[in-house]
């Protein structure tokens, strides 16, 4: 496993042509990796840590990330129930976030769904 940070930023080959200046990425050669053994004698998961350190700060506010966000699957059932209702996303996602107050869904993961 490794952080969702690690590598380098590949843009797609349809936009090569075009100018990308001040466009950004998430990845930034984190370092930071981790590596699981199964033990087939005694069934046992054994993680070794290769590398424990990040080369980023963390992120200072969970919204809008891509797994904190996630939509759960009884909540796509209501995003696309209210969608095929013509509600608007913002509006969806307004009953989303009263119905767990919690959730750090994103206006665009709404999009998404």
């Amino acid at each position: 496993m490794q952080c969702e940070r690690s590598g380098e930023y590949k843009s797609p080959k349809t936009r090569k042509k075009l100018n990308l200046q001040g466009t950004g990425s998430r990845k930034c050669e984190c370092s930071f990796r981790l590596c699981g053994f199964f033990n087939k004698d005694t069934n046992d998961w054994w993680v070794a840590m290769l590398s424990g350190i990040h080369s980023h700060d963390l992120a200072p506010k969970l919204p809008g990330h891509l797994l904190a966000g996630r939509i759960e699957e009884d909540e796509k059932k209501k995003v696309i129930d209210m969608t095929k209702s013509l509600a608007v996303p913002r509006n969806i996602l307004t009953d989303l976030k009263e119905k767990n107050k919690e959730s750090l869904t994103a206006v665009i993961q709404v999009y998404n769904t």
